[in-house]
C-alpha cells in the first residue's frame, strides 16, 4: 500500500494507493474528447446509445439526453431552462459530470413541448433525443457511468507502458478494488474547499462561510479572479466588487448582490443560494469525513474487501445492476464467517458511514475511528440536523469502501493510454486514474 505524494490529496484525505507500482505519470483533460462520460440508467442502458427513433411515450415529463461539453451539469440545465423560458427548478439532472468532458446524461423538464426540447443546440448543450414519461427523473436514478478516457504523455512508452498498467490493474484486483474516496473535484481542485465552506455552514458560522466563498485566495486561481476577491477583502465594498467578479463566478456574485443589498445578514445571503448548492456544501464536508475514516482505516492495516467485527456491511440483490442495499448489517462473531463468505460471492459488501443525523456507527476498531474523527471534528451527529438551516440537514449514508472498476479494458499508442470502464453511480473515475497515474501536482496532471 502505497501513500501519495501530493499535498492536496493528503490534505483531502486520499492518502493511500490499492497498488504499489510507481506510477505512469502523463495527463488528462488536454482536450474536452479525453474524458467522455456516458450515464447508465437503471436499466442497463447507455445514454448515448438511445435511439431517437423510439416512441414518444406519454406523460408530463419530458425526459431527454443531451451532450454537454465544457460546462457542469447544473449550469447546462440552467442553459436548457433558459432557452424553454423555464425557472430552473423544473429541470432536473440524475447525476453530476464534469466540467471539463463530454458527457451524455439524461435530464427532465416539466411544462415544455417536446418540439421545442429536440430544437435545443449551442456549443455547450445539445439535446440529442427526448420522450414524455409519466414520471419524474430523480438524483441518483442511475446504475454508474461508462468511461472513456485518454492518458497522455506519459514517462512511459509502447511495451514498457503495456507493461506497467496490467502491472497497477493486477495490484489494485489482488488488493480487493481501489479505495472509493470521493475524488478531487467533489472538493475543487483550483479552489479546493467546498468541505471547508460545508463545516462553517453546518456550525451556523455564516459569515466565515461567505468569506471563504467569497474572498479566499487560493494560489491556483487566475488573476482576474484574485484581483476581484483582493479587492473585495480589502475594501469590503460589495456592490464595487460585483463590477469586477468575473461573471463565471455566479456563487459568489450571486452572494455578493444579496450581501450589498442587506449588509450583515449573512445567513440570509446564504438562502439566496439554491438549496441544491447548500447542499453540495454540506455534502462535500461529508465525503471529507469519509475520505478521513477510510484513509484511517487502510493506516489501521484494515482491508477492504473483507469484514472483521463490528464492521458494517450491506446486502445486495446479487451481481449484476444492483441498486440499493436490501439490508445493511454489523458483522458479528457470529455472522462473520458467512458474511466473508457471501463478500467473496458478490452479495455483501463493505461499506463505511457517510455521518449524518440518523448515522448508526459502526463498532469494532472502525467504530473506534468513526468516533475518534467525531471527536476531532468536535462534531456529534445530530449537528447533521442544521437546526439554523433545516433545509440543508441530512440523514446521512453509506458507501462502499471500495472501488472495483467493470468492463475494463486498454490499448497504448506510443505514450498514451486509451481505457475504458464503468463505475457505479457516485463512484470517481480519477480516483481509479490516480492509481495509474500517481501524480504529484493534481493540477498539472489535468485533475
Amino acid at each position: 500500500m502505497r501513500l501519495t505524494e501530493s499535498k492536496l490529496e493528503r490534505e483531502l484525505w486520499l492518502t493511500y494507493y490499492a497498488s504499489d507500482s510507481p506510477g505512469i505519470g502523463g495527463r488528462i483533460r488536454e482536450r474536452y474528447e479525453d474524458f467522455v462520460v456516458i450515464e447508465i440508467s437503471e436499466e442497463g442502458l447507455l445514454a448515448s446509445e438511445v435511439k431517437s427513433a423510439e416512441a414518444e411515450g406519454n406523460g408530463e415529463y419530458i425526459w431527454a439526453v443531451i451532450e454537454k461539453r465544457g460546462v457542469d451539469s447544473i449550469t447546462a440545465a440552467r442553459i436548457i431552462a433558459r432557452k424553454l423560458g423555464l425557472h430552473p427548478r423544473y429541470v432536473s439532472i440524475a447525476g453530476l459530470k464534469d466540467t471539463r468532458a463530454v458527457a451524455y446524461q439524461f435530464i427532465c423538464i416539466k411544462g415544455a413541448k417536446l418540439e421545442d426540447v429536440l430544437e435545443i443546440s449551442s456549443p455547450s448543450v445539445r439535446v440529442i433525443y427526448a420522450l414524455r414519461r409519466p414520471f419524474s427523473l430523480r438524483p441518483g436514478m442511475l446504475y454508474g457511468n461508462q468511461f472513456v478516457i485518454t492518458i497522455r504523455n506519459s514517462r512511459f512508452r509502447g511495451e514498457e507502458l503495456q507493461e506497467r498498467v496490467k502491472e497497477i490493474t493486477c495490484e489494485i484486483k489482488q488488493f480487493g478494488g481501489c479505495p472509493n474516496y470521493f475524488g478531487h473535484q467533489r472538493f475543487g481542485t483550483i479552489r479546493p474547499n467546498t468541505h471547508r465552506v460545508g463545516y462553517f455552514l453546518l456550525r451556523g458560522m455564516y459569515e466565515e462561510a461567505f468569506e471563504e466563498v467569497v474572498a479566499k485566495i487560493y494560489n491556483t486561481e487566475n488573476g482576474e479572479a484574485v484581483r476581484a476577491r483582493k479587492f473585495f477583502a480589502e475594501t469590503g465594498d460589495a456592490e464595487e466588487a460585483l463590477k469586477i467578479f468575473p461573471y463565471t463566478l455566479h456563487h459568489e456574485r450571486t452572494l455578493l448582490r444579496f450581501i450589498s443589498k442587506h449588509p450583515g445578514n449573512y445567513k440570509e445571503t446564504f438562502r439566496a443560494l439554491p438549496v441544491s448548492i447548500r447542499r453540495l456544501y454540506i455534502g462535500a464536508y461529508q465525503a471529507y469525513l469519509f475520505n478521513k475514516s477510510l484513509s484511517r482505516r487502510l493506516a489501521r492495516g484494515l482491508r477492504i474487501d473483507r469484514a472483521y467485527v463490528g464492521d458494517l456491511v450491506a446486502l445486495y440483490a446479487g451481481p449484476g445492476l444492483r441498486r440499493k442495499p436490501v439490508k445493511v448489517l454489523l458483522v458479528t462473531e457470529d455472522n462473520i464467517d458467512e458474511v466473508n463468505r457471501l463478500m467473496k460471492r458478490g452479495y455483501y459488501e463493505l461499506v463505511l458511514n457517510v455521518f449524518g443525523y440518523r448515522t448508526r456507527l459502526a463498532k469494532g476498531v472502525q467504530g473506534e475511528i468513526e468516533q475518534e474523527i467525531l471527536e476531532e471534528e468536535g462534531l456529534t451527529l445530530g449537528m447533521f440536523r442544521v437546526k439554523h438551516m433545516p433545509e440543508v440537514g441530512s440523514k446521512g449514508d453509506i458507501r462502499r469502501a471500495a472501488m472495483m472498476p467493470e468492463k475494463f479494458s486498454f490499448r497504448v499508442i506510443e505514450d498514451r493510454v486509451y481505457m475504458s470502464f464503468v463505475l457505479k453511480k457516485g463512484m470517481y473515475a480519477t480516483t481509479l486514474l490516480r492509481e495509474y497515474m500517481k501524480p504529484k501536482d493534481i493540477i498539472l496532471a489535468g485533475f
